[in-house]
This record gives structure tokens, C-alpha cells and sequence, in this order.
């Protein structure tokens, strides 16, 4: 029977990690992913100032610094390849598989675990951020280790179980701030479900979260303050959580003509293991706080996240994925009441692998907007620039990722508009970096040859706003003739050269 286990549990891990394997090396980094990678090669008090440095009242950036610190070391060791810096997130990700079986089987049974860790190693949204080299892997991996202390305290009890909860509860804050709607997911189920002896122990767990994590509480309100000063995220409505939905299921984006059917089996999904609960076998008594607290889980982090983002938008899927294992952990038990299997149920689990199977293809390959063939782009210019040329980037997303594959191109780009909501980039992180935006003016100044490289979106919403072409084109028309156009995917090169 152990021999049993180790091969079921072997051959899952092996599942998982294939899936997270398949073109790592391959795909190119992207601005998220490139930022991560040019931030953590700098010293340690770099990273630091460029992160909590005040402008105009709020912090310079807005995550916390525990995966830039790790990255730093690991890179140290094993190079900056997108195979290796990526790899640590596919290792935190096949590490959660494990710590998945172990929560379903403590709340559950053995058979749950195995069906929870299962759905975990195939779910496209899973294996997508286990693919980044960012610090959503290394959140979710931390963010189930506290809920397992959590469960283990809950049912042994034990200070080790709440060690782990307040250990595991600290790093995942200092992984990223929207961890702290997983911790209060559980003080909400707390008292939800009555468990009064639970509370004196939670609360002194509270208080160790508190007490390690107190100096990075001072830097909070700052980070705060970037995302509402100047940042991307807009505030959320319904369709957001219909979206989060979705992405729970098959992450996003997916062909478009594929988004009915995966609309729709968000929708069914969910509620087949509604219906189970409700009308199937009933659990056991001792099950059912087991039900509530994956509900909770699963269920109030996005809902709180979308209620603060009517105040203050914070609102991003990425943020709460320990709650889409919460919910992988729930389709797991359900599905172990399923027995026999009815058609009722392969109607519902056949197409919805179809779509995943599909989604995780495309997720694979996609070379769009923001991730297109960087590698392609800087091979090009690097064989078709010449000496006195600069090649201008009209926006920080294609500029960090070309500088990336390579450093010894004359590039430069251009700052985003001041107080928009692309205007994340602020100073004394250009200053860590080492790098600094410009204007389109200065960037082309003495330059006879100029090579822009734009996303076809930009100019298209520009067009779309009622303007006749982007200014960044308009301004390079104006001065200079365009020769050359060249197009990876939807990033666009456009060589303008000066006549004499």
C-alpha cells in the first residue's frame, strides 16, 4: 500500500511537472517578467530603495520584496536564462501539488487529496503563474502552507500547526500584499462556523503575523497609495468576477471563438458541486465545517478584493489564486461523491478537459500582446541597426523585455504620461534599475536613423480615441521620412530616417 502511494503520488508530480515544463525556455519574457529579472540582478539595498522610496506621498512600487530577494540569490547561482529564472516558480508550483493532497486528505479523506491534487496539476491557471518568473507561485505555495497549519491546528491542534500558520502567514505577506485576504478568509470562518476554541490560538497567530511582518506594515500604506496614484488596475464590476471565474477554470486569454463554451462551463461547474452538496449524499457532520472553510476560501477573498476596489482598486485574479485551490479542493470532493459516474457528470468533466486541454495549447504558444517574440525583435535589430542609430520604444512593456535579450543595443523609451494609469515606473525605481525614460525629442536627437517599436494596440487606441495616428508617429512623420516596417506579431518596428 506505501508502495501504492509513492507511485500515485510520483506519477502526479511527474503530471505536473511536465505541464509546467512544456516551452519554458521557449516562450519569451515579458515586461513583468523582465522587470522581476533586471530588479533582482541589483544589490540588495537597491532593490529596497527603489521599492519603499516615497514620490509624492506614495511608495515607489508596490510589491514586497521576499521574491526579488530570493530571485537575487538564485540568479547568483544559476544564471538569468528564462529557463532558470522561471524555474523556481515551476518548482514552488509542483511543490504545492503534495501540500494540495495533504489539505484535501486532513479535511476529507485520502481519495479527495488525490482527485484535489489532480485537478491542481492540470489547471491552466495553476500552471500558467507556475511558468512566471513572479512571486505568484511562491504565494500560493505559501499561502496553502498556512492554511495547512491552519487545518492541522484546527484538528490535532498543537503550537508546531500554528507556528507553521503564523511562519508560512508572514512570508506569504512579504511575498505580496493581497495575501492578507487569505488570512482573513479564515477569521471569517472562525466565526462562521462557531469555532470558538480556535480563537484564542488564531489570535496569537495573528499577533506573530503581526510582529514579523510590523516593519513592512510601515511601508504598506505607501504601496497603497501607488496603486491608487497611478497604476492599471481598474475599479471592478460584475464582469470581473464572472472573468476571475473563468480564468479559476481555464485562465485567460483563450481563442475568442472558445470563450461561450468556457463561459459556460465556468457557470455549470460550480454548480454541479453546489448541487452535490446540497442534494448529493450529505457529508458527515464533521465534514461540513470542512465545506465551509474551502467555501471561504475559495469565495470571500475575490469578494473582499472587488469590495475594496469600490474604495481603492486592488483587484487583480493573479492576486487570490490560493482560492482557485481552495475551489480545485472542493471539485475534488465532490467528485469523490460521485459514484458511479453518470453521464450527467462526463457531460459536464469531458468538455470542460477539452477547454482546459485547448486553453493550456493556446497559453503555451501565445505571442500577442504583452508577450511577443521579443527574441525575434532584438535578433532583427541587432542585425539591421547601425552604428549612430537608436532605437526608440514608445512604452516601457516592449523596451525592459528588449533590453533583457540584450544590452548592448542603443535603445531607449519613452515615459508614460505623468499621473496615468500606466505611469507605474516611478523614478527611484528607474533609478535602481539603472535605467530611465525619456521624451520622444530627446531620445531622436542627433540620430539620423530612428527605429520605433510600438504595439499595434496602442496605435489602434489611439485611432480609436479619434486621433489620425499615434503622437509618437505623428511626431517621427513630421521629422523624418519612413523607410522600413517590420511586424512581430502585433509589435510593430518602424525605421524613420533624416534627409539631408
Amino acid at each position: 500500500m506505501r508502495l501504492k502511494f509513492w507511485l500515485r503520488l510520483l506519477a502526479i508530480v511527474l503530471v505536473a511537472a511536465g505541464l509546467r515544463l512544456v516551452n519554458l525556455n521557449g516562450r519569451p519574457l515579458w515586461y513583468d517578467e523582465a522587470f522581476a529579472v533586471l530588479y533582482a540582478e541589483k544589490p540588495l539595498g537597491a532593490i529596497l530603495y527603489g521599492t519603499i522610496t516615497p514620490v509624492d506621498g506614495a511608495a515607489a512600487d508596490v510589491h514586497p520584496l521576499l521574491y526579488y530577494f530570493l530571485l537575487h540569490f538564485w540568479m547568483a547561482v544559476m544564471g538569468q536564462s528564462p529557463f532558470a529564472v522561471r524555474l523556481p516558480s515551476v518548482l514552488l508550483g509542483v511543490a504545492t501539488i503534495p501540500l494540495v493532497y495533504l489539505v484535501a486528505r486532513e479535511l476529507f479523506d485520502k481519495r479527495a487529496g488525490w482527485w484535489a491534487a489532480g485537478l491542481t496539476a492540470v489547471a491552466p491557471f495553476h500552471i500558467h503563474y507556475s511558468q512566471q518568473a513572479r512571486m505568484y507561485s511562491l504565494l500560493c505555495f505559501l499561502s496553502l502552507a498556512a492554511v495547512y497549519g491552519f487545518v492541522r491546528g484546527w484538528r490535532p491542534g498543537g503550537w508546531r500547526n500554528w507556528a507553521l500558520f503564523a511562519l508560512a502567514g508572514t512570508l506569504s505577506l512579504y511575498t505580496h500584499n493581497l495575501a492578507f485576504l487569505t488570512l482573513m478568509a479564515l477569521g471569517f470562518f472562525v466565526l462562521l462556523a462557531r469555532q470558538w476554541r480556535l480563537v484564542k490560538p488564531l489570535m496569537a497567530a495573528y499577533a506573530g503575523i503581526a510582529l514579523f511582518f510590523g516593519p513592512w506594515l510601515l511601508a504598506v500604506p505607501g504601496q497603497l497609495g501607488k496603486v491608487q496614484q497611478a497604476y492599471w488596475v481598474p475599479r471592478p464590476g460584475p464582469a470581473e468576477l464572472v472573468r476571475t471565474l473563468m480564468i479559476f477554470h481555464f485562465n485567460l486569454p483563450i481563442p475568442s471563438w472558445l470563450l461561450p463554451m468556457a463561459l459556460f462551463f465556468s457557470l455549470a461547474a460550480p454548480t454541479l458541486i453546489l448541487y452535490r452538496a446540497l442534494r448529493g449524499p450529505q457529508p458527515a457532520a464533521n465534514e461540513r465545517p470542512a465545506w465551509l472553510l474551502l467555501t471561504c476560501l475559495a469565495l470571500l477573498p475575490p469578494l473582499l478584493m472587488f469590495l475594496i476596489s469600490q474604495w481603492r482598486s486592488i483587484y487583480i485574479e493573479r492576486g487570490v489564486i490560493m482560492s482557485a485551490v481552495a475551489y480545485y479542493i472542493l471539485a475534488g470532493r465532490a467528485l469523490t461523491q460521485t459514484r458511479p459516474v453518470r453521464w450527467k457528470y462526463l457531460a459536464i468533466l469531458g468538455p470542460v478537459a477539452m477547454v482546459a486541454a485547448i486553453s493550456l495549447g493556446y497559453d503555451y504558444t501565445f505571442d500577442k500582446f504583452p508577450r511577443p517574440p521579443f527574441p525575434e525583435l532584438v535578433a532583427y535589430l541587432r542585425a539591421e541597426v547601425q552604428p549612430g542609430d537608436v532605437v526608440i520604444h514608445s512604452n516601457k512593456l516592449s523596451f525592459l523585455p528588449a533590453h533583457y535579450y540584450d544590452r548592448t543595443l542603443p535603445q531607449d523609451f519613452i515615459a508614460d504620461p505623468a499621473g496615468s494609469g500606466s505611469d507605474t515606473l516611478a523614478l527611484p525605481t528607474q533609478q535602481a534599475l539603472g535605467l530611465f525614460a525619456t521624451n520622444l525629442e530627446t531620445a531622436a536627437a542627433g540620430h539620423k536613423r530612428v527605429w520605433l517599436v510600438i504595439f499595434s494596440r496602442a496605435i489602434a487606441e489611439y485611432q480609436a480615441a479619434g486621433a489620425d495616428d499615434h503622437p509618437h508617429r505623428s511626431w517621427l512623420k513630421a521629422h523624418y521620412q519612413q523607410q522600413w516596417k517590420e511586424q512581430f506579431s502585433d509589435l510593430m518596428v518602424y525605421l524613420y530616417v533624416r534627409e539631408e
